[in-house]
This record gives structure tokens, sequence and C-alpha cells, in this order.
């Protein structure tokens, strides 16, 4: 395996956020150390970047310098590709004829993502290891999953605040209500970081609702990745192949009430397509395009950024 230290300057394409491209072998070195699908959003640009300097896709991708936190002490000595171990890759040709690929929003509103691009480089690069396929079938079993009448609710609570304005886990709990109503037969799967919303949710939904009990929460407000190996209670490179496991898994169902984030974005890469999807926006407002107040928030939301970025522009000239 080439290393990134065994390119010459010259065969090396230095990215953003740490990334690197081998030119001579078309390797993808991800540098990025940040949350799990932060990293897996990371690489979506770093993909980009390389098709628009050299024309071409990656032929791999490498992860022995990203996911700091989804490895075991074994894999952080040996510096393990993590890939292999996370994601599987799928025909060669699916990215044929890709040309360009614009830089995906993982605070945006997912209704506007091009899925038909993007379906192709997550076919090429992204499907679940079979290691995430076997947990997949284990909670299948376990729970009696029937994707087309499951509501997925994905609740990012911990540290989210400090990034954009949340909704109440209310708010969540509302939206579940009125597609349960429609569909009474169906069954609500919770999946958030945060134990108190998903007792809130086991609560207002008895046995209606169901968990991943295998998936760890956070019961203090720490990020679940950032947990002491005590309290996560989890091989930390397995824990990466259930965050993979489960997000595929959320993707499939009738319905997803959704949050804004990286690991939001990832559910819907997977799923295709953003029918079925209710999200709340990174104001913290449901995204709703038959509404006024929907434009006017969005509206306010754009000028307040526009003026964050204007002040120290403003501040730093003489």
């Amino acid at each position: 395996m080439v290393s990134p230290r065994e390119s010459t300057p010259l065969e090396r394409l230095p990215l953003s956020h740490a990334g690197l491209y081998s030119v001579q072998d078309g390797t993808l070195f991800c540098g990025h150390q940040s949350g799990f699908f932060s990293t897996c959003t990371v690489a979506l640009w770093n993909i980009a970047e390389v098709l628009e300097r050299t024309g071409e896709m990656p032929r791999r991708i490498d992860f022995s310098r990203a996911f700091r936190w989804f490895r075991n002490a074994e894999q952080t000595r040996d510096a393990s590709d993590m890939y292999p171990l996370f994601f599987r890759p799928g025909a060669v040709d699916a990215t044929r004829g890709l040309t360009w690929l614009p830089r995906v929003r993982y605070h945006g509103l997912y209704r506007w993502i091009d899925y038909r691009r993007f379906g192709l480089v997550i076919e090429r690069y992204f499907q679940p290891s079979e290691k995430a396929r076997a947990f997949q079938s284990k909670w299948i079993a376990r729970y009696d999953i029937d994707s087309a009448k499951t509501i997925a609710v994905v609740y990012r609570g911990t540290d989210k605040s400090t990034e954009l304005a949340l909704a109440s886990p209310l708010a969540y709990v509302d939206q579940a209500r009125k597609i349960l109503e429609r569909h009474p037969d169906f069954r609500i799967l919770i999946q958030t970081d945060e134990l108190a919303v998903r007792d809130l949710f086991v609560q207002e939904f008895g046995s209606r609702c169901f968990f991943i009990e295998d998936m760890p929460v956070s019961r203090h407000g720490v990020v679940v990745h950032e947990l002491d190996d005590a309290s996560l209670q989890r091989d930390r490179g397995e824990f990466g192949v259930m965050l993979v496991a489960v997000t595929e898994l959320l993707s499939r169902a009738a319905f997803v009430v959704n949050h804004t984030g990286n690991l939001a974005l990832w559910v819907c890469l997977w799923r295709g397509h953003s029918r079925g999807v209710v999200q709340f926006d990174s104001t913290g407002g449901l995204v709703d395009f038959g509404s006024i107040g929907f434009y006017l928030r969005q509206g306010r939301h754009l000028a307040n950024l526009a003026w964050r970025r204007l002040v120290p522009q403003r501040a730093s000239q003489p």
C-alpha cells in the first residue's frame, strides 16, 4: 500500500481539510478529524476537488489518517486504513461520465441535493461493509423491522447547539405523531445521541416506538464519540461500523423526521431522495416550501450570516 510519505512532491496533490491525492496510483488520503459523518462529508468534498483538478475520480479511498475517535488501540498504533472496515467499494464504472460534483452542504436543505450525481458517488465508494450489513441483519431480525412501515426519527443533540439552532424534541414528537395518525400500523424508530430524548419518545409512544439498544447514548451532554472507553462500552472501530449500519438502515424508512447535520445528510444521501423526509433546518424551524414563514425565517438567517461575515471584515479595515 502506498502511503502519503512514499509519494514525491510532484506526485502529491494537497487538498482541503488535510486531504491528499496520490496522482501516481489514484489514492485519496483523507485526513480530516471530527465526527464520523463529518469526515465522510469532507471525503465527498475531496473527491469533488480531485475531479475538478485532475478530471478523474480517485481509484480508492484511504482512511489511515482519519477517524481518530473511531479506532481501537491496535488500529491507532498500526495507523490502520479504516475504509474496508466501514465501507466496501461498488462498481468502478458507476461514476463513468461524471465530470463535476458540487460541494454538498451538510447544513443545507436536503430537498435541493443533486441526488443523481451523489448517488453515483455513493454507489462507487460508500456501500456499507459486510460487517455493517451483518449488524443490520441482526437488528432487523431482533426488532422485526419492516422499513416500509417504519418512521425513523433522527435527533442530534449534545454539542450540536453550538453549530446551529435546535428544534425542541417535542417538535419531533409532534411530527412523528402526525405521520403515525395517517399510518396507524407503522412503528417509530428513534435514533438519538441523548438518553433523555430517547426516553421521551418511549414515554410518548410506548410499544409503538423502539430503538437500537446497541447504539450508545450520552447522559450528560457529552458528544458520544468523545466519551471515554469505559462510558462508551464499545470497541471504537466497531462503533464506527454500527454508525454506518444504523444510518443506512434509517435511510430505508418510509418516513424520516430528520435534523440538520452530517448524519442527517448521510441519511438522505443513502436514501437517494428527499421524499418522505421531514427536515428541521439550521434555524430550528420546519422546512416547508409552502409556508411564507419559512422563507422569512430563511431570509433572516441568510442576512444574519452575511452580517457576521461582514463585521469581521469591516473591523479589520484600517
